[in-house]
């Protein structure tokens, strides 16, 4: 579904690597266990500083986010893509699901104006009178990237990594240059603390079915940067059995090059758009989408 999945920190995992893993040859491997956890460590917290204003400065970059979660019969698999591009700043997002093409949700926010524009497409149409939307901006801009839907699960995912580091600096299993000059992050994040940081928001009834012994099972997190120290791909895979239940999950995040104006869609027409005019009726109308996709 497009609505389970809604903490910031983690991602200063991948600022520290820019900065410990620089001087690494091509092909060889970096420090392995306790060794790359002490060392990755003290640069992560070195990182932490500043995060939030790094992140909402990064700009004209697309990224492309492909998440599935299974849960034994119950699933779901989504695909998020994003621009950023501009200054002062327009940003994009399309959120489709993979089951159901009529589960979409795009957003728009152009740079001019006082308003963002959300299309909604056939599964919640009955939420509007229209199949688009608009809304006062935010007034605080994007100082707080993370909760924008383009960045929103990967800095959860970053989280569920940073929580994890916290927990036990062991969990950094391996560091290693690869012969194209990408450097690779392996690191062991439990189920237990991927549900805890609402990396996807499972219902109670179903995180009490799936048990505690299968929330211990690791899933493999694969940090992956550029040799200019650029982030090139997150990925957190894995298919875990326990307690008579599997659980199965890839989310697949990536910065996919440079953006520009040419990747925003159009102002919606008037005549297909539904005006909320205030705060109230923009909260309101993320409450019933929210109860709606829950």
């Amino acid at each position: 579904m497009a609505g389970p999945v809604r903490r910031l920190a983690g991602v200063a995992v991948i600022l520290a690597l820019v900065a410990s893993c620089g001087q690494a040859r091509a092909g060889n491997a970096l420090p392995k266990g306790e060794d790359a956890s002490s060392y990755v460590g003290a640069k992560f917290e070195q990182a932490m500083a500043g995060l939030q204003t790094r992140l909402a400065n990064t700009h004209d970059i697309a990224s492309s986010l492909d998440f599935s979660f299974r849960v034994d019969d119950k699933w779901f698999h989504n695909v998020i893509t994003t621009t950023r591009a501009g200054s002062p700043e327009s940003r994009a997002f399309h959120n489709r699901s993979l089951r159901n093409p009529d589960e979409v949700i795009d957003g728009f926010t152009p740079a001019e104006g006082t308003v963002e524009y959300t299309y909604l497409g056939a599964v919640y149409r009955s939420l509007a009178p229209t199949p688009w939307i608009s809304t006062p901006k935010a007034e605080a801009g994007l100082v707080q990237p993370c909760a924008w839907t383009g960045l929103t699960v990967p800095c959860k995912m970053a989280n569920a990594v940073g929580a994890a580091h916290d927990a036990d600096k062991r969990v950094v299993r391996s560091a290693k240059s690869r012969t194209d000059g990408r450097i690779e992050l392996t690191v062991d994040v439990t189920l237990g603390i991927f549900l805890d940081q609402r990396v996807i928001n499972l219902p109670p009834s179903l995180r009490t079915s799936v048990g505690g012994d299968l929330e211990k099972s690791a899933i493999p997190t694969v940090i992956a940067l550029n040799n200019d120290g650029s982030l090139a791909s997150f990925v957190m895979n894995a298919k875990l059995e326990g307690g008579g239940h599997r659980v199965e999950l890839l989310y697949d995040f990536k910065f996919t090059g440079r953006a520009s104006a040419q990747d925003f869609p159009r102002t919606p027409d008037p005549a297909q758009l539904t005006v909320l005019p205030d705060k109230a009726a923009a909260d309101d109308f993320k409450r019933r989408l929210n109860e709606y996709e829950n």
